[in-house]
C-alpha cells in the first residue's frame, strides 16, 4: 500500500458536511468520486476533521491509502481536473502508513467570521454570518476569556453522535475585528467584496470540539452581547449542570471555517 497526505480546501455550502453519506453529496464523496477517475484499484480515504452541513475549511488535511504508487505532480493536477470547482487540492506529500489525521492532531483550529450591522448585502453574507442586533462587545469577552482551559462543554453542542466525554481542552480563544480581505487574500475559492472592510472573528483553537461546538458558542455569545442572557448566566452553562434545552439556535454555518490542523511531526 501507499499512503498520501493532501491538504485540501472548500466551500462547503452545497454539502452536507465532509464525511460520506449513502445518496447524500459531501466533501468525501466527491473527493473520492474524483480519486476513482485517476487512482487505479482500492482506495480509502480518512480526514482529519468532520465539519458540518455548511462549514468552509481553508486547510482540511485527508490521507488517502491506495494500492497504486503516484506521481506526485500529475496526479496533483489531475486531482484538481476532476473536482467541482468549490473544493481544491493545495498540496500533496507521501506519509507514513501509521499517519492518523484526526488521531495525531495536536489541536485544530476554527475560525467564525460576523458582521454586526442592521442591513448586509447578499454578497456579504457568503462567508460571514450577520447578527443586527446591538452587541455589547465588552460583556462577550468576559465569556470569551473564561473560554480558555478544560471545560465540560455539555451545554454546547448538538445531541446525536457518540461521545464518551464532553470535556475539552481550549488553547486559544479570541474575539478581534478584522480586515477580512487579509484572511483570503491568496484563496482561490473565498472572494470577499472589496467594500466589506471590516468584520468580527472569533478564533478557537481547542483539542477537539463536540457537534456543532462552536456555533452553540457563537449564539451564546451572541445571546451575551444582546441582553438576553448574562455573562453570569453563560459562565453558568459552561461545566454544567445540564441543560434539557438551549436558549438559542445554533449560528449559522457559513461564518464558520476550519482554518488549521496541529500536528507534532507533520
Amino acid at each position: 500500500m501507499y499512503y498520501y497526505k493532501t491538504t485540501i480546501q472548500y466551500e462547503g455550502s452545497n454539502y452536507a458536511g465532509f464525511q460520506w453519506q449513502k445518496g447524500i453529496q459531501t466533501i468525501q464523496s466527491e473527493f473520492n468520486k474524483a480519486l476513482a477517475t485517476i487512482v487505479d484499484g482500492k482506495f480509502t480515504t480518512m480526514a482529519a476533521s468532520r465539519t458540518d452541513t455548511g462549514v468552509h475549511a481553508i486547510e482540511q488535511i485527508v490521507k488517502i491509502s491506495c494500492v497504486q504508487q503516484l506521481d506526485l505532480a500529475f496526479f496533483f493536477e489531475a486531482l484538481n481536473f476532476a473536482l467541482p470547482g468549490d473544493i481544491r487540492c493545495i498540496n500533496v506529500e507521501a506519509c507514513e502508513g501509521l499517519f492518523r489525521p484526526a488521531a495525531q492532531a495536536l489541536s485544530k483550529e476554527y475560525r467564525y467570521f460576523f458582521t454586526n450591522k442592521t442591513q448586509v448585502a447578499k454578497a456579504d453574507q457568503n462567508f460571514i454570518a450577520n447578527i443586527s442586533n446591538p452587541l455589547n462587545i465588552q460583556a462577550m469577552m468576559i465569556c470569551i476569556h473564561a473560554l480558555v482551559g478544560s471545560h465540560d462543554f455539555c451545554n454546547f453542542f448538538s445531541r446525536g453522535s457518540n461521545v464518551s466525554s464532553t470535556i475539552r481542552n481550549v488553547l486559544i480563544c479570541e474575539l478581534a475585528e478584522i480586515a477580512p480581505q487579509d484572511i483570503f487574500t491568496n484563496s482561490v475559492l473565498f472572494k470577499i467584496p472589496n467594500d466589506l472592510a471590516s468584520c468580527y472573528q472569533i478564533r478557537i483553537v481547542a483539542n477537539g470540539f463536540l457537534k456543532q461546538m462552536i456555533r452553540h458558542i457563537v449564539s451564546a455569545l451572541w445571546m451575551v452581547g444582546s441582553g438576553k442572557i448574562s455573562s453570569a448566566d453563560f459562565l453558568s452553562l459552561l461545566d454544567g449542570p445540564k441543560i434539557e434545552k438551549h436558549k438559542w439556535k445554533v449560528a449559522s454555518p457559513n461564518g464558520l471555517f476550519l482554518y488549521r490542523i496541529n500536528y507534532s511531526n507533520y
